[in-house]
């Protein structure tokens, strides 16, 4: 009763609940480590061990709790790191989001992007369609979208990581989870652009889809790119490249194979 209590008070997220309001409490709150203790406490009480609570490992829940423990005020921040990247962020606003990557914010961009792609498609679609009565939506869109943007968000940072073992270079070097999070928020631009896609001119389309693209690049160029650092000449190469193949394959495939209207 104690511990719920104490869960209550402090507005710890549940792993199982969606928050509200706060996604996670902020490490500036001086009781995050008591509440990383009341969890540990908690599974020790209820019959668990220090090992284990609920039976997955202490470690994995104190991980996803450190991917996990932003607020709404922090995802907004870096969602308007990729959508307005002028005037230029303050260096603090840029330092604080390095140095505290989350999957939060990424896991939202992405499976947003996937609803809108393919309701966007299936929407110019049906304007773009003579006869309404005859029109039929294509859910394959769902899953294209879905395998492209969540295939690229996983499979990026699996090459990448593999090609750093395979250079020789310490894993340890490069950043994976900071990757992982780039990755995933500059996918924020194709919200917006896809919904101006819904106008039905091949050449808007096209302007809306390359501003979009831009904006993402941009991002992973200043929050990403510039900080790389190897001995390994071609791993240098590989790793500027390899997080740009994600927005350059989402953007590409979304104009080329979601409308049906000719260029």
């Amino acid at each position: 009763p104690h511990g719920c209590a104490g869960f209550a008070d402090s507005e710890l997220v549940s792993l199982t609940a969606a928050p509200s309001g706060i996604m996670g409490a902020s490490p500036k709150n001086s009781a995050s480590g008591g509440e990383a203790s009341a969890v540990a406490g908690g599974a020790e009480g209820s019959g668990g061990t220090a090992e284990q609570s609920w039976g997955v490992p202490t470690w994995v829940l104190s991980t996803a709790q450190d991917l996990f423990d932003v607020s709404t005020d922090d995802v907004v921040s870096r969602l308007k790191l990729v959508l307005k990247p002028y005037p230029a962020p303050t260096l603090q606003v840029k330092e604080e989001f390095k140095s505290r990557p989350d999957f939060y914010g990424p896991f939202w961009v992405a499976t947003t992007a996937v609803l809108f792609l393919a309701a966007t498609g299936n929407f110019a679609r049906l304007i773009e369609a003579g006869d309404h009565t005859k029109f039929k939506a294509d859910w394959g869109l769902v899953s294209l979208a879905a395998g492209t943007i969540y295939g690229c968000l996983v499979g990026v940072p699996l090459i990448t990581r593999g090609l750093v073992f395979v250079s020789g270079e310490e894993v340890g070097s490069v950043n994976f989870t900071q990757l992982i999070c780039v990755c995933g928020y500059s996918l924020a631009p194709s919200i917006p652009a896809s919904m101006l896609c819904l106008v039905p001119l091949g050449f808007l389309r096209w302007l809306m889809v390359l501003a979009g693209l831009a904006l993402s690049l941009l991002f992973v160029r200043e929050n990403l790119l510039v900080d790389i650092s190897t001995n390994v000449p071609w791993l240098r190469y590989v790793l500027m490249v390899a997080p740009c193949v994600m927005p350059v394959v989402v953007f590409t495939m979304y104009r080329v194979h979601f409308f049906t209207a000719t260029p």
